[in-house]
């Protein structure tokens, strides 16, 4: 039996050459996935494109339609009396303001706009402001409200 002596495994030792054309080439790949992404892009741009060669406005929700359609001042309502309806009818300014993301000062003039035509009434708590508005009902007031009938057989009774 011979016995073999064991090799040293070889180590290629890559020349400066060879490390620029690798590098070279890596420049290449990334210039062309820079070309085909550009495409790509181009491509999504062109069906954007209307035939009179704008690129379209995304489409709005029809809500949103509608509030641009509406002068702001009733946005402003809307947003009110639907935080009004949310906390049982009544409202501060700061909560207004709060809740709306309006100013101070607008929302005190939209609350005083309320009052000044008879959709609210002011009351004093603790020296705080709070505008009531008389429509709007409590969920309390809506469950022990009386049926017209009922209003009816209490006064001829």
């Amino acid at each position: 039996m011979s016995v073999q002596p064991l090799k040293a495994a070889t180590v290629e030792v890559i020349s400066s050459e060879t490390m620029v054309n690798l590098a070279l080439i890596s420049g290449l790949i990334l210039n062309l996935l820079l070309v085909i992404a550009i495409i790509y892009l181009i491509s999504k741009t062109a069906k954007l494109k209307k035939s009179n060669g704008y690129i379209q406005e995304p489409t709005a929700r029809p809500s949103t339609k509608k509030l641009a359609e509406q002068p702001v001042g009733q946005v402003i309502e809307k947003k009110i009396l639907a935080l009004a309806a949310a906390r049982g009818g009544t409202l501060s300014v700061v909560e207004t303001a709060y809740h709306t993301k309006l100013s101070l000062e607008l929302s005190e003039r939209a609350l005083e706009s309320f009052t000044s035509r008879g959709f609210a009434e002011i009351k004093e708590n603790k020296g705080a402001r709070i505008y009531h508005f008389q429509g709007i009902l409590t969920e309390y007031e809506k469950v022990t409200a009386k049926s017209l009938d009922d209003l009816l057989d209490d006064r001829f009774s």
